[in-house]
């Protein structure tokens, strides 16, 4: 039996409808500051963090505070009925401060409680742009990863601090949470400690990889580098006959940019940090930020269908927000809109 519903513009098969949104991807941001968390009540206050959604393949890009709030509504489908994620956190806290407690049992001590079910696990993938703190450091208040109903595998890019780089000065994205997140003495836990099942990979420019999802075949993600401070990765999302484009903290360097040229051609979405005005650029210049100026010659270069601005500038005003969206716009013929937390995409 098909169902079927009568609107005035004539008969529409649900189960279709339903198909076409299935296949449309989607996404929401948690976190559109950059450099570091600073309220604005128009745009919100918590650092990068934003969710790609294929169907039901969740990536999520970038691991900044806003991802606190995106693990609290996530643990949310994999608690007891009745248990919140305020009952986790009070949980935790306690547990950590439980003398002789061992913080590698913490895991099995929220199944014993019964606070987290046993039902299907939570299968994320999380890719970074680059390790800049503002990228990174919300993953440690991320419920999810304490569960050992949760699976993550990350992706990163390596990324070095010297040029030339040694070996040795050279982090994939395990090195980074094992030796700058989850250890001594940045933080009390160690990420042997956590329960989550996680796979680590790094990726290399240049490189096309693809992500599992079950409907539409799997989602393909190409790799190219870009101009920033320590290295910084975008990423190009095909599947489904859309393409998604990420390319967080870069800078133009030069008045043109094959790479990200390459990267937003024609794509259906671009979401893209422009953190400068020509005015706020003239001081910042090496800190590895586009301005709005030179991004619409880039836009203009690649048609795009849409640009969604991020990573604002923690000290820019709302119409300096609002102005940069404006300038790309009108300098490119792109349509541009600027990001809030929590909107949707």
């Amino acid at each position: 039996m098909t169902l079927r519903t009568t609107t005035g513009s004539g008969t529409t098969d649900l189960a279709s409808q339903t198909m076409l949104d299935l296949m449309k991807p989607r996404g929401r941001f948690y976190g559109t500051q950059g450099s570091f968390p600073s309220y604005n009540p128009q745009l919100g206050g918590q650092t990068t963090c934003h969710t790609l959604k294929f169907a039901d393949t969740l990536v999520i890009f970038d691991t900044g505070s806003g991802i606190i709030g995106l693990g609290n509504e996530l643990i949310k489908d994999h608690l007891t009925p009745g248990i919140t994620w305020r009952d986790v956190d009070d949980f935790m806290t306690k547990f950590m401060n439980t003398k002789g407690c061992k913080a590698d049992d913490l895991g099995k001590a929220m199944v014993q409680a019964g606070l987290i079910t046993q039902q299907k696990p939570l299968r994320i993938f999380v890719i970074f742009s680059h390790f800049h703190g503002d990228h990174l450091y919300g993953l440690q208040s991320f419920k999810p990863i304490y569960s050992p109903n949760t699976e993550i595998e990350f992706f990163s890019g390596m990324h070095g601090g010297r040029t030339p780089a040694t070996q040795n000065d050279l982090f994939g994205v395990e090195r980074v949470l094992k030796e700058r997140v989850f250890c001594y003495p940045t933080y009390p836990v160690e990420e042997a400690w956590l329960q989550s099942k996680r796979t680590y990979h790094v990726v290399q420019e240049h490189q096309t990889f693809h992500l599992p999802c079950s409907i539409g075949g799997d989602i393909q993600v190409d790799v190219m580098p870009m101009y920033h401070p320590n290295q910084a990765y975008g990423y190009r999302f095909t599947w489904g006959g859309k393409v998604i484009v990420v390319t967080l903290d870069h800078e133009h360097g030069h008045v043109y940019d094959k790479n990200i040229v390459k990267l937003w051609d024609e794509a259906d979405v671009v979401v893209t940090e422009f953190q400068y005005d020509e005015r706020m650029y003239a001081t910042r210049k090496g800190f590895g930020h586009i301005t709005a100026e030179a991004a619409a010659k880039h836009a203009f270069e690649a048609k795009p269908k849409l640009i969604i601005t991020t990573h604002h500038d923690p000290d820019a005003e709302f119409e300096t927000v609002v102005d940069i969206a404006r300038t790309i716009e009108e300098k490119s013929g792109v349509r541009t809109k600027f990001a809030m937390q929590n909107m949707p995409f």
